[in-house]
């Protein structure tokens, strides 16, 4: 009966420390993953406090560089209107600039962040009213140089130095983010070693459950990180941790000597993915192509993504005289197309390369001037370029020229330019094609490659393509009421394609001026069909239900397969110059000119020649088959007031001279 009172009591004391050891890991473990969820809940409030100043400081940051640009316009701009309307820009970034200051003066701020929002409330007052003399002087002085002087002796350093405190701020906020995750990776370490502490059976017990937590501290602390460090969409590394490899790499390549070499990518045609298939679809391609610009880079480079459809690719040793092969190896890493749901999506980019230390000596330099010449490829469509300072020029350049290329479509300062089509059974003119000058004050005669991409990227191709329609049919119904059988030839943009008011407005056009819809031949690139299929082939459709002659310009250039081909409502081949230029003495193009006239002759299409500009090739053409030509050979661009004295005096034009003569 004793021993069985011991035993009891032994049970009981065992018992009741077992009791106790759970009852402490029990409460151990609630105390533990309550400090884990504080801690947690502190971290978050922290990243998302900073999130939301980072956001501020970044509009600031981007109202104050607008406001630049408006200071710069300014001085250039000559209609009162326009002028009035950039003023109205250059107030609305003010407002913009003052709002998010406000808000963030408003938000929990650290000493640092008041003596930095300090700095920059009292600089902003000090330089309101020298640069709110920026509009006075542009609006009561008529020196640009003046203006400009002003501009850049004063109220460009007041505005830098804002800039300078306002990235202060955005610097300060990455640094306690980073503070805030070391602080939580602190906490969660005491966490572990105060569980660790306990006896054998606690010490099982207590690493279970420091495991747990461990692995749920572990999978938050890299959702933070990701969240603050990595682009959610495509996985690859943000703005905030570009930057701060950008800062890691210019300071190694200081102590070995070394240069690197920064790549700007934007997509091309990317908007129209998003506008035909879909977010979702353009989401997709977004991940696929950062897998590909991964899998072609070495694993020392780092590829990340800016936002939109803009990447960046910071390459490791790479010097500007390999250029082309970096730029061809991102280019090979794209040709291939994309897919969704079996169709094929095709995309271009333009690359913009700089260079540390030849041609920029920090990370924001690196970028801007990566971003400088990567529009100037856009633009030039070859695909990548190099940054010179020259080109900073250009984009002002650019920029000035958006602004009067509106006042020049409504003050006709824009010409039209006619070159003869000639057919090849009658010898005589049978058409032509007309094409857009600018009359520019100051820049001369500027030809259509010159301004046609500004009008794109301005969204002014509707007005310009309705000017060129309106005035080449005006100038086709005078030259048919003298008795002139001809046809009238305008290109179209690629940016008409996704116009799905264009028919409408060309038939009413061809109703006002009472020409018929098959005198009138619309001119589309292979290319520029490609980029929108959909809405392209609806247009085209329309087009060709209105009776409108349609054809292929550039054939041969362009990458669309013979069944696409097939379903396009098309009346008329057009055989790029590049071709026919040197047929005589290239046997692999007079193959290729040969055989798009027969396939073109298969389709029941007509095929009109560009380039021809020796007798040898017009002949050459004839024994082909070719029903029309045009080139220097027969006929060069005219403006119209010279067309017609052409027509009266040109051999080409017999038949209608003799019956004008009877007349």
């Amino acid at each position: 009966m004793k021993k069985n009172s011991q035993h009891l009591g032994i049970g009981v004391r065992i018992g009741g420390g077992f009791v106790i050891v759970l009852a402490l890991m029990v409460a151990l473990s609630a105390i533990g993953l309550r400090y884990v969820a504080e801690a947690n809940q502190r971290l978050k409030d922290i990243a998302q406090t900073n999130n939301v100043k980072i956001e501020l400081a970044t509009e600031m940051h981007s109202a104050l560089r607008e406001r630049a640009i408006s200071m710069h316009t300014l001085p250039s701009i000559v209609d009162a209107f326009e002028k009035d309307d950039e003023i109205q820009r250059f107030n609305a970034q003010a407002t913009r600039y003052a709002k998010a200051r406000v808000r963030l003066e408003s938000m929990p701020l650290s000493p640092q962040e008041r003596e930095i929002l300090a700095k920059i409330f009292e600089m902003t007052r000090e330089a309101g009213s020298e640069v709110q003399a920026v509009v006075d002087r542009s609006t009561f002085i008529d020196d640009p140089a003046d203006v400009f002087e002003w501009i850049r002796n004063v109220a460009m350093p007041r505005q830098n130095a804002i800039a300078e405190q306002v990235n202060l701020m955005l610097d300060l906020q990455r640094s306690q983010t980073a503070a805030a995750v070391q602080d939580a990776e602190n906490s969660f370490s005491r966490v572990r070693s105060l569980m660790l502490g306990l006896g054998t059976t606690a010490l099982l017990t207590g690493i279970m459950i420091a495991g747990f937590v461990g692995q749920r501290v572990t999978r938050q602390a890299r959702q933070l990180e990701t969240q603050a460090m990595y682009d959610l969409l495509t996985g690859l590394p943000n703005r905030s941790l570009l930057h701060d490899r950008l800062q890691h790499e210019i300071g190694l390549s200081k102590r070995e000597h070394a240069s690197f070499g920064v790549v700007l990518m934007d997509l091309d045609r990317f908007k129209e993915v998003n506008d035909t298939l879909g977010h979702d679809v353009g989401d997709e391609v977004l991940r696929e192509v950062g897998c590909r610009l991964k899998e072609a880079m070495r694993t020392e480079d780092m590829v990340a993504r800016l936002g939109g459809d803009e990447y960046v690719l910071l390459i490791r040793n790479l010097e500007p005289e390999d250029t082309a092969l970096i730029a061809n190896k991102i280019f090979a890493a794209l040709n291939k197309p994309f897919y969704w749901q079996n169709q094929s999506i095709d995309l271009g980019a333009s690359l913009g390369l700089s260079f540390y230390p030849s041609q920029c000596d920090d990370a924001s330099a690196l970028l801007r001037c990566a971003d400088i010449a990567m529009y100037v490829a856009k633009r030039s469509g070859q695909g990548y370029a190099l940054y010179s300072p020259d080109q900073e020029h250009t984009s002002r350049d650019d920029l000035s020229l958006k602004s009067e290329l509106r006042e020049a479509i409504q003050s006709n300062q824009l010409s039209l330019y006619y070159q003869p089509q000639i057919d090849h059974r009658s010898q005589r003119v049978s058409g032509l094609e007309a094409l857009v000058r600018w009359n520019h004050p100051s820049r001369g005669l500027l030809a259509p490659d010159q301004f046609i991409p500004l009008a794109e990227d301005a969204g002014l191709i509707a007005p310009l393509t309705h000017w060129v329609l309106k005035t080449a049919l005006a100038q086709l119904v005078a030259l048919q009421k003298k008795g002139y059988d001809l046809t009238m030839a305008v290109n179209l943009s690629a940016r008409n394609l996704y116009d799905m008011e264009l028919p409408a407005s060309i038939l009413a056009l061809l109703a006002e001026s009472g020409v018929a819809p098959q005198d009138l031949i619309l001119e589309i690139t292979e290319s520029a069909v490609m980029t929108n299929p959909s809405d392209g082939l609806t247009i085209l459709n329309e087009l060709d239900r209105m009776g409108v002659t349609l054809a292929i310009d550039d054939f041969g250039t362009g990458y669309s397969s013979l069944a696409y081909l097939k379903r396009l409502p098309v009346d008329e081949l057009k055989i790029d110059k590049s071709f026919v230029t040197d047929m005589e003495e290239n046997d692999n193009d007079a193959v290729i000119v040969r055989s798009t006239i027969d396939l073109a002759h298969n389709l029941g299409l007509k095929v009109t020649a560009e380039g021809v500009e020796t007798q040898g090739a017009w002949d050459l053409l004839e024994i082909l088959g070719c029903d029309n030509s045009q080139g220097y050979f027969m006929g060069k661009p005219m403006p119209a007031e010279k067309l017609e004295a052409w027509l009266q005096a040109t051999a080409w034009s017999g038949v209608w001279m003799n019956a004008l003569a009877a007349r």
